[in-house]
């Protein structure tokens, strides 16, 4: 059913081929292999296409659902630790997944075996920043993942990872990097291949990546990066990185009113009514392309503006709108929001 809805997303997939083969580029010059994280469109199959058409090598996701829905000949990489209930589907749907937890790599092995299947699994490694992953100091943990998946004939360890900036800000600088090396030289007879991945980071550590003086140690060959490629920034400090195009996704979104209305405190103010709210996307993450416009806040249906610095916009008019990463997501997750491809 065509949706009814007059708010939309424009998506220039000319754009974002650029930004993908940017990207490509630069990992080139550094040895590294590009895992590009799609996680923020939500399998949206034109923009899937472009990664397809692309010389990209895998595809990088956390949401089964997601990979079930996806049409792709690349290699389909699941980068959120799965619980052991989903074992089966991780099997089914995926070629390689991170992991961290013995219990749900031992699901792991008994579902590949059911299924006649060899998984490829990536040891999660925490260095810091206290999300998902195998504490860094934890190395008899470690060292069991990696001797079970060593020893089963179900399932190959082919890499380490580990992440960045997902929870408390953590960002990698040397030290931590070297610790993943460290680790990854501490597993080493385990590998299950000639060349194991040494994945280490995503978007966060696009400014060492973008920087010619600055370099990751030697042994990472791979780096997981979503945001930089899809919207162009830096999640580090939410700025945009230089040589990529920052319009791929513009939001679109008409005025339902525009009154003057007083204030609590007595003062006027010139407001609109945007005709879309939190159960659209994060309202806190939509940019004005229109200066003068101000995001005030909103409902689950509505979004309110400050529109005193712009009298000429009127009721009916449509304003558009950047998106950082989390309006990007949560758009494409919910169902409101048409999409027009250029």
């Amino acid at each position: 059913m065509n949706l009814l809805s007059k708010v939309y997303i424009t998506i220039n997939l000319e754009k974002l081929k650029y930004n993908i083969n940017h990207t490509l580029d630069l990992c080139k010059k550094k040895s590294l292999n590009l895992a590009p994280v799609v996680k923020s469109v939500c399998a949206d199959q034109p923009i899937i296409d472009c990664f397809n058409h692309s010389d990209v090598s895998l595809i990088a996701d956390s949401r089964l659902d997601n990979f079930a829905k996806m049409s792709t000949d690349k290699e389909k990489f699941l980068i959120r630790p799965a619980a052991g209930c989903e074992a089966k589907d991780v099997v089914n749907y995926c070629d390689t997944s991170l992991q961290c937890d013995l219990n749900t790599i031992m699901a792991l092995d008994s579902a590949a075996k059911d299924n006649g299947k060899t998984h490829n699994v990536i040891l999660l490694i925490d260095i810091g920043d206290l999300r998902d992953g195998i504490y860094f100091e934890d190395e008899s943990t470690l060292l069991s993942c990696a001797a079970y998946i060593h020893t089963s004939s179900n399932l190959m360890l082919t890499g380490i990872a580990t992440n960045y900036n997902c929870f408390l800000g953590y960002l990698p600088d040397e030290d931590n990097m070297n610790q993943l090396s460290r680790l990854h030289q501490l597993i080493m007879p385990f590998y299950d291949t000639d060349s194991p991945v040494v994945s280490g980071g995503n978007s966060s550590s696009v400014s060492i990546l973008t920087t010619e003086d600055k370099a990751f140690p030697a042994d990472f060959n791979q780096l997981r990066m979503g945001e930089a490629i899809m919207l162009g920034r830096d999640p580090a400090d939410n700025t945009f990185v230089p040589g990529y195009d920052t319009e791929v996704f513009t939001l679109h979104v008409p005025l339902i009113e525009v009154y003057e209305k007083k204030t609590p405190t007595g003062k006027v103010m010139r407001r609109g009514i945007l005709a879309i709210g939190k159960q659209d996307l994060q309202l806190d993450h939509i940019i004005p392309k229109d200066s003068r416009v101000k995001v005030l806040g909103g409902c689950s249906d509505e979004c309110v503006v400050d529109l005193d610095s712009a009298p000429e916009i009127k009721s009916g008019d449509e304003l558009t709108f950047e998106l950082e990463y989390g309006a990007l997501m949560t758009a494409f997750a919910g169902s409101f929001i048409r999409r027009e491809y250029v």
